[in-house]
């Protein structure tokens, strides 16, 4: 796709309009959009993105701090770990507070979550679409820093505006806002990320200065994911359902760089932000225990 084609693909976001094989826009309420990425039918036979999308993908999350990659991981996956965590970490979601678990806002909580079936497979924590704009960003050196979800209670309000802890690098400086990312959050919903269920709100470009305009708040498939600067200000929206809606995320991250803010032993002494048995991590191929090198046994 030309850069022509690509301001042609933007413009028409108005009438909900997605071309395969690229990059679109689906933001018709702010003039600022989001970039997504749409894997054409020869990246799906190939099972990758070509070189072409993620050079223009890279463009994109350099520039507004974050993006989307639509239809990535089958939906029966997502299925299945919504149903697993349903049945296995609805205890964190009564209301107390957990050691091993992080409370991020009003009715809102961060779980580690362990690397066991279905969360052990390859296409959620390194799937290759995702991991190919992941390698761009952060030079094609990173490992998976955590692995969990940040569950919103039905009701719960909005959080507050914030980033992850990427401008705490040189907090006395504009530096930050001059370097590449460090580290990347990827968002993976268990249940679609809308205006009834709630999303995250992001402002496009924070990560590299002050802006003045609204967030967006981009609609989330089942399926798909979104992914952001560390430094990007941004906020999980109101769930206005009754149900509790369950966002897989996780950290990627370059070698050096330590996720302290969320994961220390004031907030959550016995919370580690990444959880997997040995048995399974000698199971994996070299370049999957190269990515989960940090992966703790808890």
């Amino acid at each position: 796709m030309s850069d022509q084609a690509l301001r042609l693909d933007n413009e028409a976001h108005d009438a909900n309009v997605v071309l395969t094989g690229g990059i679109t826009s689906m933001e018709p309420h702010s003039w600022r959009t989001i970039s997504r990425i749409v894997p054409s039918e020869s990246e799906r036979i190939a099972g990758a993105l070509g070189s072409e999308t993620i050079e223009r993908a890279s463009r994109c999350f350099r520039a507004d701090g974050a993006l989307i990659i639509e239809d990535i991981v089958d939906t029966a996956i997502i299925t299945a770990a919504r149903g697993a965590f349903d049945l296995a970490y609805s205890h964190y979601l009564d209301g107390s507070k957990h050691e091993d678990a992080l409370t991020v806002g009003d009715r809102r909580f961060l779980i580690t979550i362990r690397l066991e079936p279905p969360f052990d497979d390859p296409r959620l924590f390194a799937n290759p679409y995702l991991l190919s704009v992941v390698s761009a960003a952060l030079d094609n050196r990173f490992v998976l820093g955590a692995f969990g979800v940040v569950c919103s209670l039905a009701s719960a309000p909005a959080q507050h505006k914030h980033d992850d802890g990427g401008s705490s690098l040189f907090p006395q400086s504009d530096l930050n806002k001059l370097l590449p990312a460090v580290a990347i959050t990827v968002a993976i919903p268990l249940l679609e990320m809308n205006e009834v269920h709630g999303t995250t709100a992001l402002w496009l470009g924070s990560h590299r200065s002050a802006v003045k305009e609204a967030a967006i708040e981009p609609l989330v498939r089942e399926g798909s994911c979104m992914l952001w600067d560390f430094r990007l200000k941004h906020c999980g929206t109101a769930n206005r359902s009754a149900l509790p809606r369950p966002l897989l995320y996780l950290t990627y991250c370059r070698p050096w760089f330590v996720e302290y803010m969320n994961f220390n032993a004031k907030k959550n002494p016995k919370q580690k932000p990444l959880l997997a048995t040995k048995t399974f991590l000698s199971s994996l191929p070299k370049q999957h225990q190269r990515l989960l090198r940090r992966a703790q046994e808890g």
